[in-house]
């Protein structure tokens, strides 16, 4: 699950808090658009990232998953030098499909909501 691209994402501020991992961001200038707040597209990549690691540890050794859906609703902007941090409060894993749902969270205020559905591969041989 760890690719080149997602280690910068949830390298230092990942942590098992119950049945979640709990991810938490600093949102810096190379993460802003011109409005000095977080990118939309950087948002979207955080909440795909984190609700998939949030789905996967609880998969079987050796599964995979893609993602088929996702859904970012922004609620407010978040500027940089605060702080993201990840709130699941719902994992679902199916035979087929898994669903997760949360928010992205800064300083305990929502800042987007995000679902998705990840597809399972079938497992290499």
């Amino acid at each position: 699950m760890h690719g080149p691209f997602n280690r910068d994402l949830v390298r230092l501020f990942a942590r098992p808090d119950g049945e979640q991992l709990r991810f938490r961001l600093e949102v810096r200038p190379e993460h802003c658009n011109c409005y000095a707040t977080a990118h939309g597209g950087f948002i979207a990549t955080l909440a795909d990232i984190w609700l998939a690691y949030n789905v996967y540890h609880r998969l079987p050794r050796g599964a995979r998953i893609v993602t088929a859906n996702l859904s970012v609703d922004y609620l407010v902007p978040a500027a940089a030098g605060g702080w993201l941090e990840s709130e699941i409060d719902r994992v679902r894993v199916g035979s087929r499909l898994c669903h997760a749902s949360g928010a992205i969270l800064n300083a305990g205020k929502p800042v987007a909501a995000m679902r998705t559905t990840f597809a399972l591969l079938e497992k290499k041989d």
